[in-house]
C-alpha cells in the first residue's frame, strides 16, 4: 500500500477512535485521554494507538501544567496503568464500531500505547514559569 494511503488511513482512525471514545464510551475516564497519533503497518492487519492522559481539570487560575496527573509519582502511575488497561478492554468494542464506517477489508487489531509527548511538554513548560518566577524576584 502506498505511504499516502496508509497516512490517511492513520488519520482516519485517529479521528474515528477519538470520537468513539469521547462520544460514545460509558466510562468517564476515558473522557482524559486524548489519541495523539496512529500507525497502521503497511497491510493494515495492526494500528499501534498512541495516546495521552489529560491533566484533570479545576475552576480557578490553576494552569493545566501546574495539576500534572493529579497526586504523587505513584497516583500517576496507577492512573496511567487504569487507564492503559481501560483502552485495551475496549479494543473489541472499538473494532466493532470501526467496522462499518471504515470499510476496509480487514479492521486492524489495535494496541494502546502510552505517549507521554504531553505530560513532558507540561513538565518542561512548569520549569520554564519557575525559572521566569525566579527572574522576577531577583
Amino acid at each position: 500500500m502506498g505511504r499516502k494511503y496508509v497516512r490517511r488511513i492513520n488519520e482516519l482512525l485517529r479521528r474515528k477512535i477519538t470520537l468513539l471514545l469521547l462520544e460514545e464510551s460509558k466510562d468517564p475516564r476515558l473522557n482524559d485521554v486524548s489519541i495523539t497519533g496512529v500507525q497502521v503497518n503497511r497491510d493494515t492487519s495492526r494500528a499501534e494507538v498512541y495516546y495521552s492522559i489529560l491533566p484533570p481539570l479545576v475552576a480557578g487560575d490553576v494552569a493545566l501544567s501546574d495539576l500534572g496527573t493529579g497526586g504523587g509519582v505513584k497516583e500517576q502511575k496507577q492512573r496511567k496503568e487504569d487507564i492503559q488497561e481501560i483502552l485495551e478492554g475496549t479494543v473489541g468494542w472499538l473494532r466493532g464500531k470501526l467496522a462499518p464506517t471504515l470499510h476496509l477489508r480487514h479492521i486492524p487489531k489495535l494496541t494502546f500505547i502510552y505517549d507521554p509527548s504531553l505530560a513532558a511538554g507540561a513538565h518542561i513548560d512548569s520549569l520554564l514559569k519557575q525559572l521566569r518566577a525566579e527572574e522576577a524576584r531577583e
